[in-house]
């Protein structure tokens, strides 16, 4: 399965190694193909970087950067547009990663944001045939296939 992680799940994965987002990223490292693509990155990095956030996870800026690394180096790459359609209707940011998801024929795109579960968002997902789900949901089918 092709999958792409929003940034929120790959923040989650950083601030708690043994939580379920770091136990999602690292089965879908074992069998599956993660995707990423520099818009997702960049905001990965500048996310890491809030100091609420950094707080959180406790890294410092060499510590953020070794994580962000780690993604680059196991997950394919996506080249996306500079301009981007605009699909989330609350969070142009949020544009990139759903596009990310298109441009490698993702099967899944995971996440907690509630914006991509607009019913626009949704279908237009679902036309390049992209499931968007919610990181825990993936993460059950993903044990009950290979628990």
């Amino acid at each position: 399965m092709i999958i792409v992680c929003d940034t929120n799940v790959l923040v989650r994965a950083a601030i708690n190694h043994n939580g379920l987002a770091a136990e999602l990223l690292a089965r879908i490292r074992s069998s599956h193909v993660l995707v990423a693509s520099y818009p997702l990155l960049a905001e990965l990095l500048v996310v890491l970087r809030r100091p609420k956030i950094r707080a959180l996870h406790g890294l410092d800026e060499r510590g953020i950067r070794r994580f962000v690394s780690s993604l680059y180096k196991i997950a394919n790459i996506v080249q996306v547009p500079k301009s981007l359609p605009r699909i989330v209707p609350r969070d142009p940011k949020d544009d990139a990663v759903v596009v990310t998801a298109i441009s490698a024929s993702a099967n899944v795109l995971t996440t907690r944001d509630l914006h991509f579960f607009d019913a626009a968002v949704l279908a237009y997902a679902a036309a390049y045939a992209v499931r968007i789900v919610r990181d825990d949901q993936l993460l059950q089918g993903l044990r009950a296939v290979q628990p």
